[in-house]
């Protein structure tokens, strides 16, 4: 991810605790966040409209963004450093890849979603997807991993496994064929065209690209369709 002067000052303001490294392209340091997740809408509230909300938590972690480094879903990698991971899964008898840890570099395992991400700008992809993985990972060390997976939102499962039921959703909302002003049929609330859209077009062209196996042929033709890698719930 690239970052410029304005990113750099809103980072300033916003995280003065946070700093960016020009020399190794990172940004480290302490990461505080106000948050509440609201069951109605979804979403990770943020800030001071959160301190109303039922499940509030305030907290601060020890963080690293990679910005020039890429885990397998295209984000830029981001590690918990103060370790607190390891002792939130050993309290919970869990191994840090159920915490949506990678297992083979230990970095956050920030979500999957089809789609290019050149465009994505540093704020958004901080209250969007590292926030509230941080706020999950919070909730889950104040009232245990149950509780976490009962109270907020549904995750998928971690790894390939994960990957197969996001494309399933997929699958299921490119065969509804949904018109792009209409409601998208994921329930959001929202329109398609501001909701999956970009995501299932993305998906529509990986089909027809060579399958990641080797095998020299489409996807749709190999794994896809042997079921082996898609698996509808």
């Amino acid at each position: 991810m690239k970052i410029n002067r304005r990113d750099r000052e809103w980072l300033a303001s916003r995280f003065p605790f946070l700093r960016y490294e020009s020399s190794s392209s990172k940004i480290v340091g302490e990461l505080d966040f106000d948050a509440a997740y609201d069951n109605k809408s979804g979403r990770v509230i943020i800030g001071e409209e959160a301190r109303e909300a039922d499940l509030f938590l305030s907290d601060t972690f020890e963080i690293e963004i990679c910005l020039d480094k890429f885990d397998g879903n295209g984000w830029s990698k981001v590690y918990e450093i103060g370790d607190r991971h390891y002792q939130i899964a050993k309290r919970n008898n869990v191994s840090t890849a159920d915490l949506h840890f990678y297992s083979d570099g230990d970095n956050c395992c920030l979500g999957i979603e089809y789609g290019p991400k050149s465009g994505l700008r540093l704020e958004r992809f901080i209250y969007d997807l590292v926030i509230p993985f941080f706020y999950r990972l919070s909730y889950t060390e104040k009232f245990g991993i149950a509780a976490s997976r009962r109270d907020l939102w549904d995750e998928y499962s971690h790894g390939d496994t994960g990957l197969r039921e996001y494309e399933a959703e997929l699958l299921n909302i490119a065969r509804q064929n949904p018109r792009r002003s209409r409601s998208c049929p994921c329930g959001s609330g929202k329109k398609y065209i501001n909701c999956h859209f970009k995501e299932v077009e993305f998906f529509k062209q990986r089909l027809n690209e060579l399958c990641f196996c080797g095998s020299r042929r489409k996807y749709k033709n190999c794994h896809f369709n042997k079921g082996k890698f898609l698996k509808t719930r």
